[in-house]
C-alpha cells in the first residue's frame, strides 16, 4: 500500500476547500486541474476529499478492475429523491438483480423494434415545422425525445401528460443541482422553501408514474419497455415491485430522453458552425437514403452520420462527469485512496486530451473514420461510462440519434441565431444555458 501522501492539486479555502471554484466555473475548473496537476490530482469540497483521475488506465482501474470496491459518489446519491433506487443509484446485489431483470428489454433486436416509433414521431415533428421559423433547437429535440421515450417506455401518446411530466422533472433536477453546490445541504425533512418545492415535485412525478404503471398492468401483449419490465422474472420467479418499477421507469426515462436530446442539440449547433461537415452529411444521406426516412438497418451504411454523433459527444459530452466513492482503502496511481474518498472522472476532460485527440477543441468528425476508436485506449472516450455499470440504454440512444439526425437533416438545415456560442449549464447533464436559438432553412 502506498504512503498517505496526497497527489498534487489546487489550494482551497480552509472551510469550503475548492467548492467555490467548482461552483463558479465547473468545467474549466476540472480542465485546469487536470492540465496543471496531471493525470491524478486532488482537491476538497469542504471536508470531502476528492481525486480527479484523467488517465485512461486509471479510469479503467476505477470503473472495471476495482469496481467492486467503489459505490456511486455523494453527488449521485443526492438524486435518490427523484430517481429512487434505480439502476443509476442502487448498489450491490440489489443493483445486480435489477440490471439482470432490465437487460432483456435492451437486447439489440428489441431495441431495433422501436426504430419505426422513432421515425414516425420525428416525421410528425417535421410536418409541424416551417422554413424561416425561429426555434429553440434544444427545446424541439427535447420534446421529440421525450415523446419517443414515453411512447417506447409507457406506450403513452398524450402530449398533456408528457408536458406535465417533463416540466416537473426539470424542476426537480434543478433543485437537486442546487443541493449539489451546497457545502452542507439541509436534510430533506427540513421545511425550507426549496425542500417543499422538491417534495411537491417528487409527489407529482410519483403520481404520474403510478398512473403509467397501473395502465401498463391493464395492457396485454404490450411491446413498450414497461410491459417488458412488468413481465421480467428473476431466476426464482420473482418480479419487480411497483416501487422498483417506478424507480427504473424514472431512471430509464431520464437516460433515454435527456442525453439523446443533448446529443442532437449539440450536433446541430456544431454542424451549423461547420458547413463543410454538414455538406458531407447531406451527400451521405442523398446517396444512401435518397429522401426516405431511415430505418435501423440503414445505420450501418451511414458512417459519416455515426462519426458526427461520436464527435459531438466528444466535444460536448451529455454526461460530463461520473464519480465513485471508495468502500475500503485502495491504491490508485501510486497514491492511497482512503475509504470514503471520492474519485471524479470527467468526460469533458478526457475527451479533450491532446495525447489521443490532436487539436481537441476542433470539431472534426473525420478523425473517427480511420479506426481511431480501436487505436486509442478504451477509456480515452467513454460517453456512456464503462465497466459493469455502463449505460444500459447506449444502443437505444445511438440508434435514436442517428435516425433523428438523418430524418431531420434531409429536410431542414439550422442557422444558429445566438449572439455568441451557447452558454453551458452543467447540471446532471451538460445543458445549453439558454437553449440553442436557430432559424429553420429548407434543405
Amino acid at each position: 500500500m502506498p504512503t498517505s501522501t496526497l497527489p498534487p492539486g489546487p489550494r482551497g479555502t480552509l472551510v469550503r476547500g475548492n467548492l467555490g471554484q467548482f461552483t463558479d466555473r465547473r468545467l474549466d475548473f476540472f480542465l485546469d486541474v487536470a492540465r496543471e496537476y496531471g493525470d491524478i490530482a486532488t482537491f476538497r469540497f469542504g471536508p470531502r476529499r476528492i481525486f480527479l483521475v484523467s488517465h485512461p488506465e486509471l479510469i479503467e482501474k476505477v470503473l472495471v478492475t476495482d469496481a467492486r470496491h467503489y459505490v456511486k459518489h455523494f453527488g449521485a446519491r443526492m438524486y435518490k429523491p427523484v430517481l429512487g433506487n434505480g439502476l443509476v443509484t442502487s448498489e450491490g446485489d440489489f443493483w445486480l438483480r435489477q440490471r439482470r431483470l432490465s437487460q432483456p428489454a435492451f437486447l439489440k433486436s428489441r431495441v431495433q423494434a422501436y426504430a419505426p416509433v422513432m421515425a414516425d414521431l420525428t416525421d410528425r415533428m417535421l410536418k409541424a415545422w416551417t422554413a424561416g421559423t425561429p426555434i429553440d433547437a434544444h427545446f424541439e429535440f427535447s420534446s421529440l425525445t421525450s415523446a419517443i421515450a414515453l411512447k417506447t417506455l409507457f406506450d403513452l401518446d398524450d402530449a398533456g401528460d408528457r408536458g406535465r411530466f417533463t416540466d416537473t422533472l426539470r424542476e426537480a433536477f434543478a433543485l437537486m443541482s442546487d443541493r449539489f453546490r451546497t457545502l452542507v445541504p439541509l436534510p430533506l425533512w427540513f421545511p425550507s422553501p426549496a425542500n417543499r418545492k422538491l417534495r411537491r415535485a417528487v409527489a407529482d412525478l410519483n403520481a404520474v408514474l403510478d398512473g403509467f404503471i397501473a395502465a401498463g398492468k391493464k395492457r396485454t401483449g404490450g411491446t413498450d419497455l414497461l410491459s417488458r419490465l412488468l413481465t421480467a422474472q428473476d431466476d426464482d420467479g420473482t418480479r419487480m415491485t411497483d416501487r422498483q418499477l417506478r424507480d427504473e421507469a424514472m431512471t430509464l426515462y431520464l437516460a433515454g430522453h435527456e442525453t439523446t436530446a443533448l446529443t442532437l442539440s449539440w450536433s446541430w449547433y456544431l454542424l451549423s458552425q461547420h458547413p463543410e461537415a454538414e455538406a458531407k452529411l447531406a451527400d451521405e444521406w442523398q446517396t444512401v437514403l435518397a429522401g426516405r426516412t431511415p430505418t435501423a438497418d440503414d445505420i450501418a451504411h451511414l458512417p459519416y452520420t455515426e462519426a458526427v454523433i461520436t464527435e459531438a459527444m466528444r466535444v460536448s459530452p451529455p454526461v460530463y462527469l461520473i464519480g465513485r466513492e471508495a468502500t475500503t482503502d485502495l491504491e490508485l496511481g501510486g497514491y492511497r485512496v482512503r475509504k470514503g474518498y471520492t474519485i471524479f472522472m470527467s468526460q469533458w476532460v478526457s475527451h479533450r486530451d491532446p495525447r489521443y485527440f490532436p487539436d481537441p477543441e476542433a470539431f472534426r468528425p473525420e478523425r473517427w473514420l480511420d479506426g481511431l476508436a480501436k487505436r486509442i485506449p478504451k477509456y480515452a472516450y467513454y460517453p456512456f461510462g464503462g465497466g459493469p455499470r455502463v449505460c444500459i440504454g447506449n444502443t437505444f440512444a445511438l440508434m435514436e440519434a442517428a435516425i433523428i439526425l438523418a430524418a431531420v437533416g434531409q429536410k431542414f438545415r439550422f442557422t444558429y441565431s445566438g449572439s455568441g456560442p451557447p452558454g453551458l449549464s452543467p447540471q446532471i447533464t451538460l445543458l445549453p444555458e439558454d437553449g440553442i436559438p436557430a432559424v429553420l432553412k429548407q434543405r
